[in-house]
């Protein structure tokens, strides 16, 4: 998607923390009174462990019009959407297949987990570790600046309902609610070995991705992607795999997997109620059924008549680790049953 000069501004501008500070700076004073007044209504998050429906279930949202949420097309000035609107015009990229290889495709305007770079630049030295990314509180200023960066992309982006797809909010659930006290947070989940296979898959093809151009790696950290890839990164919740670990073996990622869904069903107080657990597999057993319900909850149409059915593999794979994972999805399914049920 990137050529050579596309490259270089994108190093320039991500790469370098004082040009990426100073193009917010800028963008707030430049827009700042424009969006004080802003509705944030009921902003959705889509959030937790990669590889479970997530991307499709912000699509299908997204597509259904009313909200507003990052994009490529915000880059490589994401703090600054407005004015990067302004200067960028109406740029074109034909769609193509993602890099995970899993078909689906995406363009300028795929709705992206563009809004970590906020938060690596505000929290990044706190949170981001060499063995990990940490769930720390993030400090108020940077919460009320995460205010004010929600409605410059609401502004940006034609109004409506905040949508963000970010899996590394996880991280900072708390602090969302405390911006936002009634955002829905929208966690998918998936069959925890199969779900953990598709982790281990996608890490070994970035690798080999990362391999063969080293501009992707500095991609994805510029971006604060480190799900899967040269630059890996687990959430260090209670639990998570050590640095030593290997994650060529499917046990790494099943014990991550443990790690972010026990720290998920038990977060502080304020949390709990404004949680939606989606079981991925039900939806897509089943889409007629829980679509509907699945809208009501978010209060928005999920126009949705099928999703692919993720296949069925076994692996070599620690028995005590397994019925962990499998006591974990049963407290997982009751939420959603609960809640979709």
């Amino acid at each position: 998607m990137y050529g050579r000069a596309d490259r270089l501004l994108h190093h320039v501008a991500l790469g370098l923390r004082p040009l990426l500070d100073a193009t917010f700076d800028l963008e707030r004073a430049r827009w700042g009174k424009a969006v004080r007044d802003v509705p944030v209504e009921r902003p959705v998050f889509v959030t937790g462990l990669a590889r479970a429906g997530t991307s499709i279930l912000t699509r299908i949202l997204h597509e259904s019009g009313g909200f507003a949420c990052a994009s490529y097309r915000d880059l490589p000035f994401p703090l600054a959407p407005n004015s990067w609107a302004r200067l960028g015009g109406k740029r074109r990229v034909e769609a193509r297949e993602r890099g995970h290889g899993d078909g689906l495709m995406h363009d300028l305007d795929s709705p992206e987990a563009i809004e970590e770079v906020f938060w690596r630049l505000r929290e990044g030295a706190r949170y981001r570790r060499a063995d990990g990314l940490a769930p720390v509180a993030p400090q108020q200023e940077s919460i009320t600046a995460f205010r004010d960066y929600v409605r410059l992309v609401l502004h940006a982006h034609g109004g409506g309902r905040y949508l963000s797809k970010n899996n590394n909010n996880a991280l900072r659930l708390a602090a969302l609610i405390e911006a936002f006290p009634d955002a829905v947070l929208v966690h998918p989940f998936r069959d925890p070995l199969q779900q953990a296979l598709s982790l281990r898959a996608q890490h070994v093809r970035a690798c080999t991705l990362a391999g063969e151009d080293p501009f992707r790696r500095r991609f994805m950290t510029w971006l604060g992607h480190h799900e899967f890839g040269a630059d890996q990164r687990p959430f260090l919740f209670d639990g998570a795999p050590g640095p030593d670990e290997d994650r060529g073996h499917v046990d790494y990622w099943l014990k991550l997997w443990i790690s972010v869904h026990e720290a998920l069903l038990f977060p502080p107080h304020e949390v709990h109620g404004r949680q939606l657990f989606v079981d991925y597999d039900a939806l897509c057993a089943n889409p007629r059924r829980y679509a509907p319900r699945l809208g009501a909850r978010i209060g928005a149409p999920v126009a949705l008549e099928t999703l692919a059915s993720p296949p069925v593999r076994a692996a070599d794979v620690s028995p005590a680790l397994l019925a962990r994972a499998a006591e974990t999805h049963v407290c997982l399914t009751d939420r959603f049953d609960a809640a979709l049920g």
